[in-house]
């Protein structure tokens, strides 16, 4: 098998498409492992994450690949923020990753 292209996605976008997968044909094992795995955390309706997603990309240096990760951690303090960040080549300041927090609390349950 050949990989044709790679993005980085959400538990949520994984979630559904592995909903796709299992209404086109039945899943291997890996598959329904992950997908029991993905209904337990992945928690938003997609109405819920197209929403928290348009919010965290009106920050201007959040790359899709930022937000995916923020959507799938949803972290709770700004030390949560830090640490997914801590690892990354971008610079958050203190207001955005107070944003970034604000954002997630809205939509966290």
């Amino acid at each position: 098998m050949d990989i044709a292209s790679e993005e980085d996605i959400s538990i949520h976008d994984a979630k559904r498409i592995i909903d796709e997968r299992k209404k086109e044909r039945d899943l291997v094992y890996d598959q329904k492992i992950c997908l029991e795995y993905l209904e337990k955390v992945a928690t938003l309706t997609s109405t819920q994450v197209k929403n928290l997603v348009e919010e965290l990309g009106a920050i201007s240096i959040l790359k899709p690949r930022y937000i995916a990760l923020i959507v799938s951690m949803m972290p709770d303090t700004e030390e949560e923020v830090e640490a997914l960040f801590s690892k990354e080549r971008t610079n958050l300041k203190k207001e955005e990753i107070k944003k970034i927090v604000e954002i997630i609390k809205k939509y966290k349950k």
